[in-house]
């Protein structure tokens, strides 16, 4: 066990969103984390990590695990005149020696995942220029330059291009599969999650309940629609589920009959 959390309740200044929350993370889980917007899923995973204190039940930690936390959006102020670099040295701040200098190999780690992040090329760019999606790229490469044990990842993606995502996503399976690396992460990709992820954490915004368990288990068309009040379909694909959004509007056009019996892309769109 790395991370435990026994009859956990979590909210903010008092106020309860979430409540008999039980879960415990091992060396080598991926879980996921989904849910609505607003459902307390970044709550959730900043009560596991010790950001904000529990208002019930226990958190407990393996002593000496290391975490890695990437927000959804950038936390260093944009006024700061700091390069990609800097950032991602900022992930080895906590090995600093007595002399309190970075050393070979910080600089030689840093540059390793500057690299698999894809941002080499903007490695002397200052931060505050970046787009959205290379500041994610570069905040994730500063959690990896701290050798984690658990790496806590918030819509890691989010704002990213295609490339940029395939990119970050290869690289994270990478780590987790051959480094054993555990993930948890926070995303509204279902598609990832149903294929990558072995556990699940869906959280019910509107009866502010969790269901946690296999993901395939629990990643149902009928849980999807209770949980986001659509209708989603699973389709099977060289092996690979994949969820869809089914559309209802499509009904009113019989002249798009064919079209929906056969599974056209005029019917579904990506969940």
């Amino acid at each position: 066990m790395q991370v435990s959390a026994k009859d956990l309740t979590i909210g903010y200044r008092r106020t309860p969103i979430l409540s008999e929350i039980n879960v415990s993370i091992d060396r080598g889980d991926f879980w996921g984390v989904v849910g609505p917007n607003g459902a307390g899923k970044t709550t959730l995973v900043k009560t596991l990590l010790g950001i904000i204190p529990p208002l019930g039940g226990v958190v407990e930690r393996a002593p000496g695990v290391r975490f890695g936390y990437v927000p959804q959006r950038g936390v260093i102020d944009d006024i700061f005149p700091v390069t990609v670099r800097d950032v991602v040295l900022m992930g080895r701040y906590p090995f600093l020696g007595l002399p309190g200098r970075l050393e070979k190999k910080d600089h030689d780690l840093a540059a390793h995942f500057i690299e698999k992040v894809g941002m080499t090329s903007q490695v002397n760019k200052p931060y505050r220029a970046l787009s959205g999606g290379q500041k994610q790229r570069t905040l994730i490469a500063r959690a990896l330059a701290g050798e984690p044990d658990i790496l806590v990842l918030d819509e890691p993606t989010d704002g990213m291009d295609i490339a940029g995502e395939s990119t970050i996503m290869q690289l994270l399976l990478d780590l987790h599969k051959e480094a054993r690396l555990s993930l948890v992460m926070i995303t509204h990709m279902l598609n990832l999650i149903s294929n990558y992820a072995h556990k699940l954490i869906i959280i019910h915004r509107e009866n502010q309940t969790v269901k946690i368990g296999d993901t395939e288990m629990l990643l149902t068309n009928a849980t999807l629609k209770e949980i986001y009040q659509l209708d989603i379909d699973a389709h099977l694909l060289h092996g690979h589920k994949y969820f869809f959004v089914h559309r209802h509007s499509d009904h009113d056009h019989p002249d798009r009959k064919g079209d929906h019996e056969h599974g056209g892309q005029g019917d579904h769109e990506h969940a």
